[in-house]
């Protein structure tokens, strides 16, 4: 059996471990070269790490602890707050928000899991309480961590922005990142509008959940942790409230 196919068949063993297995793929990939490479290909460890890409390595690093201290120091809270303040009252403005917090989100690191992960079940629970689709909340906040997922600062950018350069090919960072957020935004568009954008438009003050109390501020004290949106209930009630 030839090097490559022994290779070939080693990548899928790790991606069959890293899915059965709560171990980083990234550590099993290590072993991996490195039993390929010594008992296989017959490589010397200096040559073996030489194809570790370490530029790309702490890019990515600086890139994940960028996000990483936006999300522990309440910037992300102080982004979802500000804008349910800004909806004044607009139910159809709400998925549009998630869309481009989701999109702000990775185009500043995160990468796509984890963005939505911390904005679905914001967005989500907008959609139940205000009678927004969910079907098409879920995939404005998907097409959102897509479209921003390009910028030069994104984990996706960097890693595609290196290998063009790398291949030597012609590349303009910001057109990746606009055609990017371009293409989602024109499908997210297309979803807003298929999945009742339309009817949203003539809503206001959340919808029948707030309809004869239009100035009251919408009631959030449920019965459970404090997750989702009921932890921006100030914001929430001052935004559903407010007059245009």
């Amino acid at each position: 059996m030839s090097a490559h196919m022994i290779s070939i068949y080693v990548l899928v063993a790790m991606f069959v471990l890293a899915t059965i297995l709560p171990i980083n793929m990234g550590v099993i990939a290590f072993v991996g070269a490195f039993l390929v490479g010594t008992l296989v290909a017959g490589m010397k460890t200096k040559a073996i790490m030489g194809g570790f890409p370490a530029e790309l390595f702490l890019t990515l690093v600086g890139i994940t602890y960028l996000f990483a201290q936006a999300q522990n120091n309440g910037t992300i809270d102080w982004l979802v707050r500000g804008a349910l303040k800004a909806v004044r009252g607009r139910v159809a403005a709400i998925p549009w928000i998630m869309f481009f917090i989701t999109a702000l989100l990775t185009a500043v690191g995160a990468v796509s899991p984890a963005a939505v992960a911390i904005i679905a079940p914001i967005a989500l629970g907008f959609a139940a309480k205000y009678g927004i689709n969910p079907l098409m909340m879920g995939l404005m906040v998907v097409h959102g961590a897509q479209g921003g997922g390009f910028s030069p600062i994104s984990i996706y950018g960097g890693i595609t922005n290196k290998i063009v350069q790398k291949a030597g090919l012609p590349l303009s960072e910001l057109t990746t990142a606009f055609v990017s957020l371009g293409v989602n935004f024109a499908v997210a568009l297309l979803l807003f509008m298929l999945f009742g954008g339309m009817a949203l438009m003539r809503q206001r003050h959340g919808g029948p959940s707030l309809a004869g109390v239009a100035g009251t501020p919408f009631n959030t004290h449920v019965a459970m942790p404090a997750s989702g949106p009921q932890i921006f209930a100030d914001a929430e009630g001052e935004a559903m409230s407010e007059e245009s």
